[in-house]
Formats: C-alpha cells, structure tokens, sequence
C-alpha cells in the first residue's frame, strides 16, 4: 500500500483500520470498452486535484475546478486521453503549461496539457523506482524522488526521459529547490532523519543535514527558506507514548543548516506554503496555520481528519483534501485565508495533492 495513505491510517485507527481491511477487497471497475478521448477545455485559472486510487487497482484519477468559470470536473485525465490515470497519484506540479503527474505505483509521471488535459508524453522512471515527488531546475532538467532506489532522477524534459541517478539517502520523498540547491527528505520509511542537499549545477549531493524524525514533504516559502515536515517516528505502534513528535525544520539555503524549528506535536503528513507568509501542516487531528517569517505556530486553522493541503497563491485559499474512509469517493473544503469555508466538492478517491494553474 501507499506509504503516505499507510502513516494516516495508523494515525486515524478507529475508521481507518476497517478502511484497510475493506481496500483489500474493494476493486476498482473496468475500464468501458472502446473509450475515446473527449474535449475538456480549461481556462487559464483552476486548480488539479490528484486523487491517489486504492494501491494496486489502478484507479487514480484528476479533477479540476475551474476558477473562471466555476465548473468543477471529474476524472479530466480519463475523459481528456481515453485512459486510466495509473496506480497511486502521489504528486503533481504546473510547471510552464504544462502538469507533470507523478504516479508513483506506475513508476511514471505523465504530463498534460493544462489547457485541455491532453497527455503531452509519459516519463519512464524504470521499473520498482517508486517515484514520489518532481521539482524543476529550469525549463529543460527536473529531479524526481525515487522511494525504492535511494535516488533523485535526473530528468530531460526536453526528451521526456530519466538521464542520470543521484544516490540520496534512504527512501526519499520530498524536494524543493532554493538558492540553486536541491533539499531532498530522506524519510527511511519512518525511520530516517537526514535531508539530502543537490548542487543542480553539478548534480552531485554537496551535504546531508540532521534533522528530526521521518522527514516528508519539503517546501519552499515566500522568503525562499526551506521548510521540511518530519512527521515523527512511531516506534511501538500500539503506545503512542513511544512516538517522537511531528517537527518543522527551517534550513537556511545558503548556510545549509538547521537555523530554528517549530514544534507541531503529535504526528503531522503534508504541508504547503503560500505567497502571504503563511504555511500549513495537516495534523492528526487538525489543520496547523505557521508564519513562515518568525517560524512560530499561528494556532489551528481547521478542525478535523484531513490528508492534503494546498495553498492558492493569488487568493490566499486553503484547500483541503479529505480521504473520508479512503475506500469512497472523497471531497476537498475551500476556505479563505482568513478561515472562512467558501465551498466544497466531492472528488475521487483518496485525494491528496493540489497543482494551481495560474
């Protein structure tokens, strides 16, 4: 199963555990015969929604509201190729007109079109890579996390292809470039704590930083810091007494070292930062707001079980991505900076990442 779905199941027991049980027997229906691309058209402003799928069922999918014209719209990948998205849909990134999707379980990232979600091409990340997370250097060269090969991937984006291979640490998932580096979270699946750092210019690993337990997802904010989640450790599964708690750790770019932390507690999965000096943290049992300039905890921004966050960068939005008992479809709440619930939609399975195309 997907290691991200598997750290919130173990977070969330009561519902969750009878949730994994179902997903062993639940399939995902067939694909109809004979299915052909359709028009889908998008305009400049919407948001993607990734739904990961149950792993090994190949049912993740993609939906997209449109912010101009309000239109909300499921499975666009589906209904845009003529095909199934692929097996666990575990990142997603808008990166100059185009959306690269990262499915991991398929060991691909396929790229769309945003304009009307037609497949640009498909990334081979080779067989049992596992990739988890994309981040782009320029135009022409990305990095791509790979969980199972203890590597960063080196992408033509030109020819659509896996170029070279950066030994990082164990299990990598998380990345973001600052200040022509690359900061890559070494999770260990649980057990890790250093942060791989990638000279892009070299494309060699030029450190690795100490940080806290289980580091996850790394983000860039708006003072070009970096942010890496470390969602703690679990060490007796069944005494949470055991566990070490969920940590920020700000790394100054340029100096490459831890420079502060901030405390989240408990256990924390996903993170997101926007224009407005703000970051959020989904949490065990909430949404944490942090501002990002003097790295302190702001307070809760939304009660209740959630397993994504995006930040839209012009409006200030939160979006949250709610997996409900991740076997059903799921729905994503819209609220406003200031914390106001503006809408909701009912999306597909297991929702988890957002891309804003802008």
């Amino acid at each position: 199963m997907d290691w991200n779905c598997e750290k919130m199941r173990t977070a969330t027991s009561n519902f969750v555990i009878v949730g994994i049980v179902i997903a062993g027997f639940v399939g995902c229906k067939d694909d109809p015969a004979g299915v052909l691309p359709g028009d889908v058209t998008a305009t400049a402003r919407g948001v993607y929604i990734l739904n990961e799928g149950l792993w090994g069922q190949g049912n993740a999918s993609l939906s997209y509201l449109d912010f101009d014209t309000g239109q909300f719209t499921d499975e666009v990948f589906r209904t845009a190729n003529g095909r199934p998205l692929g097996d666990v849909g575990n990142h997603i990134v808008v990166h100059n007109g185009s959306a690269y999707i990262v499915v991991n379980n398929s060991d691909k990232v396929e790229i769309i079109e945003t304009h009307t979600h037609r497949s640009l091409g498909t990334i081979d990340a080779g067989a049992g890579a596992n990739p988890r997370q994309i981040a782009f250097v320029s135009d022409t060269l990305a990095l791509l996390t790979n969980l199972y090969d203890a590597s960063v991937s080196v992408v033509n984006l030109v020819s659509q292809s896996v170029v070279g291979r950066i030994p990082v640490g164990s299990n990598p998932e998380g990345i973001a470039i600052s200040s022509g580096k690359a900061f890559v979270a070494n999770s260990g699946f649980g057990t890790g704590n250093t942060v791989s750092v990638i000279n892009v210019i070299t494309l060699t690993v030029s450190k690795t930083i100490a940080v806290a337990d289980n580091p996850a997802d790394v983000v860039r904010t708006s003072d070009g810091q970096i942010y890496v989640l470390c969602a703690g450790a679990y060490g007796d599964f069944s005494d949470p007494n055991d566990d070490t708690p969920a940590q920020v750790m700000v790394i100054d770019p340029l100096s490459e070292t831890v420079v502060d932390s901030v405390f989240a507690g408990g256990h924390a999965f996903r993170m997101s930062a926007g224009r407005n000096g703000r970051a959020y943290i989904v949490a065990d049992v909430n949404v944490l707001e942090i501002d990002t300039r003097n790295h302190t905890v702001v307070g809760p921004f939304a009660a209740g079980v959630f397993y994504g966050v995006g930040v839209e960068e012009e409006s200030g939005d939160v979006y949250l991505a709610d997996a409900r008992d991740y076997v059903s479809p799921g729905r994503v709440v819209i609220y406003s900076r200031q914390g106001l619930m503006r809408g909701e939609y009912n999306v597909g399975l297991i929702p988890g990442r957002f891309a804003f195309n802008r």
